[in-house]
C-alpha cells in the first residue's frame, strides 16, 4: 500500500508505543544513498558484474577478481552517506526506554555513520579488513591506496587482505548472528526494510518473532510476509519513516 495518513499514523503510533524494536534491512536501505543493489533488474548482477567476484575460492586463488571490481563498487560505498531512513532509525534509538536493534544484511556502514547504536551486520562489514595469511586486522580505508591504484593490497607477511564481508561459501559471522536471533524473538515490533527476504539465513529471521510482535514491511516490491504483516508500505523507506519518525528532521 502507499503510505496514507491514517497508515502513517498507525505506524508512529507503533513506534510510541514499541519498547523493543528490530528492522531488518537489506539492500534498500542502502540505495537510497546511492549505492546499487545486486539482484534488482538495474541491479549490478544485471549490470554485468558477475557472482564470481564474492566468491570465497575464487578470491583465494585470484583475489584480482574481486579487487578489479572493488576498484569502482568500493568508492561508491565510500562516498555514500545515511540517507532519511537510517536517520529515523538512530532517532528511534535516542529515545529514552526506546531499544533498537538494526539487524543489517548490507556490507556498509551506513547505520553505524548515522548513530544507531546496536547493529548487526550478519553479512559482515566493509570496515575492516583483514589477512588471509597471518589475520591482522586493519581499518578497510587503510588500504584505499592500492586499492585505487588497482592493485591487491597485501600485509606485510605477503598475505592478501580480504574485507570482512561474507562471500558465498562461508559462514555468517556467529555473533551478529546470534545477536540478531536474540534481538527477533524480544522483539515488541519488527520491521522489514529494503529487502524482499529472498536471501537465506537473514530471511528466516523473522520466523523466530514471538507472536505477540507486530509487523511491518516497507520495501518497493512484494516480499513472502506481506500477508502477515500488520502493516505493508511500498513507498521509499526514508520517506515513510520520516513521517512516522518526526524528530528525524530535528
Amino acid at each position: 500500500m502507499q503510505a496514507t495518513t491514517d497508515t502513517q499514523a498507525t505506524l508512529r503510533t507503533a513506534f510510541d508505543t514499541a519498547e523493543r524494536i528490530v528492522f531488518l534491512t537489506g539492500a534498500g536501505m542502502s540505495t537510497e544513498s546511492g549505492i546499487p543493489d545486486f539482484r534488482s533488474p538495474t541491479g549490478l548482477y544485471a549490470g554485468g558484474v558477475n557472482e564470481d567476484v564474492f566468491d570465497i575460492d575464487i578470491f583465494r586463488s585470484r583475489p584480482e577478481v574481486f579487487y578489479e571490481f572493488a576498484h569502482r563498487f568500493l568508492d561508491t560505498v565510500r562516498r555514500a552517506r545515511p540517507n532519511a531512513g537510517h536517520l529515523a532509525m538512530a532517532a528511534l534509538a535516542r529515545r529514552p526506554g526506546t531499544r533498537v536493534d538494526v539487524i543489517t544484511q548490507n556490507i556498509d556502514t551506513l547505520h553505524q555513520d548515522a548513530g544507531s547504536p546496536l547493529v548487526h551486520p550478519v553479512h559482515g562489514t566493509l570496515a575492516t579488513s583483514r589477512c588471509v595469511r597471518c589475520e591482522a586486522q586493519v581499518p578497510t580505508s587503510d588500504l584505499w591506496p592500492a586499492i585505487e591504484a588497482g592493485t591487491v593490497p597485501r600485509h606485510l607477511c605477503g598475505g592478501v587482505f580480504k574485507p570482512e564481508i561474507v562471500f558465498f561459501g562461508e559462514p555468517l559471522p556467529e555473533v551478529a548472528f546470534t545477536a540478531a536471533e536474540y534481538a527477533v524473538r524480544k522483539a515488541d515490533l519488527l520491521v522489514i526494510a529494503g529487502t524482499s527476504l529472498a536471501v537465506y539465513p537473514a530471511a528466516g529471521l523473522p520466523q523466530g518473532r514471538s507472536r505477540a510482535c507486530r509487523l511491518v514491511v516497507i520495501n518497493r516490491s512484494p516480499t513472502p510476509l506481506d500477508a502477515e504483516a500488520d502493516l505493508v508500505f511500498s513507498d521509499s523507506i526514508g520517506a515513510v519513516l520520516s513521517v512516522a519518525v518526526p524528530e528525524t528532521a530535528a
